[in-house]
């Protein structure tokens, strides 16, 4: 819509700022250059890397692949769940969960905690002690309380402190998994949005 409404066009030139000093925001678009090989952005209706149907939820702005099997969203999954705010497994970045995932190692977060010492050692540039140091971060992470692990398994809408808030009345994940939807609305600063998401994941 933004780009629409600023007539943005591939292969315009554009006058950008700072919007906040930190994000780029087109101010305006140069049209006196424009050479008539421009064409109009269109948003894809299939995802670039699986190719499965978008979709645009309401309301909000940003396209959704719509399968969970969706390699990009697998490493970005496994890269949140290892994540400091969430599980902090020390050592397993970004780069380390794609070797993981290049050599089907792993393919989803809870893969990590099966990775055996000649996995990880099989890697480039692991030596005994990285390895030693990774497995141990895996096995630390262990004792995480549960409002980390519900954070980390990435359900929409669940932030760290939605996290705490459930795992007050849900003291378990067994329970939580197998809450009806009424149970979960019903929690002060739940609400609608969040038990829908919730109850999704755990029937997908």
């Amino acid at each position: 819509d933004e780009i629409r409404r600023k007539d943005v066009k591939v292969g315009d030139w554009v006058v950008v700022h700072k919007a906040g000093d930190v994000i780029p925001e087109i101010v305006k678009v140069i049209k006196e250059r424009r050479d008539g090989s421009q064409q109009e952005f269109r948003m894809p209706g299939k995802c670039p890397v699986c190719g499965s149907d978008v979709i645009k939820p309401e309301g909000e702005v940003a396209l959704r692949c719509t399968s969970m099997a969706c390699p990009a969203q697998q490493y970005e999954r496994i890269v949140h769940f290892a994540s400091k705010g969430a599980m902090d497994i020390e050592g397993l970045g970004p780069a380390i969960v794609e070797k993981f995932l290049d050599k089907k190692l792993i393919k989803d977060s809870a893969d990590i905690y099966y990775l055996k010492y000649d996995d990880v050692f099989s890697l480039e540039n692991f030596k005994e002690k990285s390895t030693k140091n990774l497995l141990g971060a895996i096995e630390e992470s262990k004792k995480k309380p549960l409002s980390r692990l519900l954070f980390a398994m990435g359900i929409r809408y669940v932030g760290s402190h939605t996290a705490v808030v459930l795992t007050r009345v849900f003291t378990d994940l067994d329970s939580l998994m197998h809450a009806r939807y009424e149970e979960i609305e019903e929690i002060k600063e739940i609400g609608p949005k969040i038990a829908e998401s919730i109850i999704s994941f755990f029937n997908h």
